[in-house]
């Protein structure tokens, strides 16, 4: 009996010792507590207690304004060799500078064939060219022996006229009656041949104007369509060369925006594919920092566009003695997926109101620089 007495007492400081170690735990990981969740929670009360009781804290991460930029495979290529990195760590530069390059053996044969094939197309369109001048001519010239051959008609019909004129005259000087002129010049045969002469003109310059007409028609049914086909394969080739060139550009990645280099993942001999997830480079853009707080739905109504232009302190998440002061921007109208879920493998759906508060200083005297990524809270008073 004394045993199981010992034993009762030991079992009873023990589940002491439990609860106790419990309660401690919920305490360190609630809001405020050591244990740091990423949750909305209220302001330790000051000693005083007042206005300061009712705050209403919200978590936070300090981010650039834009976002940090994250370099990687350019869209050109599926898999890519690294040959050259143009950067390190802790250099700023400015948007269009160099930041590294790959391999472009390949894509630069492809700019090779394409402008081989504009070539080729350049000289089929100046064949084409050149057979629409060459049709020109032969239009020009035909047009020449149709006015020759319309002159030789006139001509015709004027040499016939005064042969008929010659012979009537001389009909009437014989003393022959008019009225017998019209049977005399029926069996005259000079003037018959000059009749003869005049229609034969006559079918000659017709059969001209025909080949004329055939001709003129030629240059929009056959020359005009074989130059339009020549220029359109001659543009798509400049495409396939601008296009080309393009890719080659592409694969020496650029700086889009002044800022730091943060960190550099690949040196000359890496190879990156659209499955590698790790940045090249990431690159923090110049330009003020902002506080993109994640205000639960429980808690949102809390934070009205009345807060909007407001002063508020933000705290350091480890250290809540290191504050800087911030104002808020802009306050997101709906819930949306936390930007640390955005590309994670697994999802959730936890959602937040996003809250951005620029950074007055974000590097005040006296203290260390608010720092993109740095976790932290966000009071925003009662």
């Amino acid at each position: 009996m004394t045993w199981l007495r010992k034993m009762r007492s030991l079992l009873v400081a023990a589940g002491g010792v439990v609860l106790v170690g419990s309660l401690l735990g919920a305490r360190l990981l609630g809001p405020g507590g050591g244990g740091g969740t990423d949750s909305t929670g209220k302001a330790a009360p000051p000693a005083g207690g007042g206005k300061e009781a009712a705050a209403t804290v919200v978590l936070g991460t300090a981010d650039s304004d834009p976002e940090p930029a994250r370099h990687g495979l350019p869209p050109v290529l599926q898999s890519g060799e690294v040959v050259e990195v143009f950067v390190k760590q802790g250099d700023e530069v400015k948007a269009g500078a160099k930041l590294y390059r790959f391999d472009t053996t390949m894509l630069e044969q492809e700019v090779e064939a394409a402008r081989l094939a504009l070539a080729r197309a350049g000289a089929t369109a100046a064949t084409a060219r050149g057979a629409a001048d060459q049709h020109a001519k032969k239009v020009d010239l035909q047009k020449q022996v149709v006015a020759g051959y319309e002159a030789q008609v006139k001509l015709a019909l004027e040499a016939w006229r005064l042969g008929e004129h010659n012979l009537n005259e001389g009909l009437k000087a014989q003393g022959i009656p008019p009225e017998k002129w019209e049977e005399r010049r029926k069996n005259d045969v000079k003037l018959y041949e000059l009749y003869a002469d005049h229609e034969a003109q006559r079918v000659k310059t017709a059969i001209e104007k025909a080949t004329l007409a055939d001709l003129e028609a030629a240059k929009g049914n056959q020359v005009d369509k074989l130059i339009a086909e020549a220029d359109a394969e001659v543009r798509r080739y400049e495409g396939m060369v601008r296009k080309a060139e393009a890719a080659v550009r592409l694969c020496t990645v650029t700086a889009k925006v002044d800022g730091t280099v943060e960190r550099v993942s690949v040196t000359p001999g890496d190879v990156l594919g659209i499955s590698s997830r790790t940045p090249a480079v990431i690159l923090i853009p110049a330009g003020p920092r902002v506080v993109r707080a994640r205000v639960e739905a429980e808690f949102a109504h809390k934070i009205g566009s009345n807060q909007k232009g407001r002063v508020v302190t933000i705290h350091d998440f480890t250290d809540p003695r290191v504050t800087y002061q911030g104002r808020v921007r802009d306050i997101g109208g709906s819930f949306l997926p936390r930007r640390s879920n955005e590309g994670a493998l697994i999802q959730n759906d936890t959602r937040a109101l996003e809250v951005v508060i620029e950074v007055i200083d974000p590097a005040p005297a006296g203290r260390p620089p608010i720092r993109v990524g740095q976790e932290v809270r966000v009071n925003f008073g009662p």
